[in-house]
Parts: C-alpha cells; structure tokens; sequence
C-alpha cells in the first residue's frame, strides 16, 4: 500500500507541474512579477492539496484530466498564504522548500504583490469560460463560492489572524488550538475535497462527510507540521524550523510535547478515516493518503 500510494503521489504531483507550468505562460510576457510567482510556484512541494482533490474526484469518476484548472488553482491559493506568511511582518522565514523565501529574493514589496496575483488567478481559472463550459454553471458558481470563504476571513486568512494574536496570550488552550488549524491548514483540505465531490456531483451528505474528512486530516497535518518544526533541521525540512518556539505560538506541540501531539496527529486521522469508512473502499485512496503522512513523524 505504502509503495502504491507514494506512486500515486509522484504521479499526480508531475501532472499538477506541468499543468501549472502551462497555467502560468499565460503571464510570462505580460508581468513583471512572473518571475516571483514562477519562482515560488514552482519551487517543489508536495502538492498534496490539489492531489487531494484529484483523488476526491478520481474516486467517482474516472477521466480527472478536465479537472486539473481547480486543482492548480487551489495550490496557488496555498503558494500565495505561504508567500505572504513567510514575509518580515509575518513569521519572517528566510527559507521555504529548501530555497530562499521570495521576499528574499524578490523583496517584501514584490514578495506581497506576486502573492496577490496568485489570487487573483486562482479566481480567473476557476471562472474562466471554458469550465463554464465543461461543467454546470451552478456547481462552479458554488466552487468559485467555497474558494472564497475557506481561503478568507473565515478560512485560511481567519486562520492566520488568531495564529499571529496568539502570540501575545499569556495562556492558551486546546480549544484555541483547534480553532486556529481548522482554519489556518485544514481550510484548504477541506476545499480540495469538496470541489472534488461537487465536481463528481456526490450527494450533500457524502460532501458533509467529505469535509468533515478534510477538517480532521487537516488538523493532524499542522500538527504533524508543528512537530517537524520542533525536532528537524532546516536542512531536513527545508524550512526554518523552531519557529513556533520563536515566535511563541500556540500549538500541541507546546501545550503537550512532542510524544502526545504524535498520538493525537494519529487520533484526528484515525477520525478522519470513519467519516469515509460509511462508503466501504469507495474512498480508500483518500485514506491511504492520509495515513501516508503520518510517516513524515515516526
């Protein structure tokens, strides 16, 4: 199963490569900030958000190919969040995926706008005329809808907000924690999967369970996260790392230690396991996929 799945992952992350390399000639003679976005873009990573959401679809049906504009355009929310929290007035992180971060390349002022572009563009692919055209007009009205509020105020951004303002909380709780992963990473999961299913056309209780899905891998994805950032190196990660430490943030690994936060990483997957278990192996590769991360902590 390991072997299988680390295929499948490779497999789909060249795939979404190339259709972002394509997605982003549309921008090379017109804007002096493709460099910045094509450097940060495509500086690796493992696209697990956007695979997410082929094997969500890939799931129900079988041609995923038409589906891939979604796909690309949810890794350049996720590139646009991690530009703009790397940046000075955020985390300040001099290095991401094993590369300098693009302010540091590019600067802060060229770093915030290559950011701001990539939203923009998620939102031009994703309501362009041709999806209108391969699928109904509702269901991608709904998706350009979901975009919004998980990648906004009351998603990812919301999310990012209450991570910085817990810094400056003396006392901090479990409850606290939750909310800020929710939002902050498990956001973006939760929109790869529900585009998935509502592009698939599953019911409204299978996309209730499908996000719920998402909600708690999510949570177990930044505490797994969290605890790399604790015990590796920058070379390991290719990040910084002790960087919560640092910036004194609010997370399991600080509220815990290292040794819980890994058996509650696993607990949220096990969690979110039983909301697809209702649809026997329907969804078996969502949930290797998930299992899958936890070897990041072992």
């Amino acid at each position: 199963m390991e072997e299988n799945i680390k295929e499948y992952l490779e497999e789909r992350k060249n795939i979404v490569n190339n259709y972002l390399n394509v997605a982003l000639e549309k921008i090379r003679e017109d804007s002096p900030l493709y460099a910045a976005i094509n450097y940060s873009l495509m500086a690796g990573g493992k696209r697990l958000r956007p695979i997410m959401l082929i094997a969500t679809y890939e799931s129900n049906v079988d041609n995923y190919k038409t589906i891939l504009p979604f796909a690309s355009a949810i890794e350049m929310i996720h590139t646009y969040s991690l530009i703009h929290d790397d940046l000075p007035i955020m985390d300040n992180s001099d290095y991401r995926r094993g590369k300098p971060t693009c302010h540091k390349i590019y600067g802060s002022d060229m770093a915030l706008l290559a950011g701001d572009a990539l939203i923009s563009l998620a939102f031009e692919i994703i309501s362009s005329k041709k999806l209108l055209e391969d699928f109904d007009a509702k269901s991608v009205l709904r998706i350009v809808y979901d975009f919004a509020e998980l990648s906004g105020a009351k998603g990812l951004v919301g999310g990012q907000v209450m991570d910085m303002v817990s810094m400056d909380m003396n006392e901090v709780d479990e409850n606290l924690i939750l909310y800020i992963e929710k939002r902050k990473t498990a956001s973006l999961f939760m929109l790869a999967v529900r585009v998935g299913g509502i592009l698939a056309n599953v019911s409204e209780d299978e996309l209730i369970n499908l996000t719920q899905f998402a909600e708690n891998f999510g949570i177990s994805y930044q505490i797994q996260d969290d605890i790399l950032d604790e015990i590796s190196t920058t070379e390991e990660l290719g990040k910084d790392t002790h960087q919560d430490r640092k910036n004194k943030k609010a997370t399991f690994v600080s509220l815990y230690g290292v040794d819980r936060s890994k058996e509650i990483a696993r607990d949220y997957i096990e969690k979110a396991a039983n909301y697809l278990s209702l649809y026997n192996d329907k969804y078996k590769l969502l949930i290797d996929i998930a299992y899958n991360t936890l070897e990041r902590i072992k």
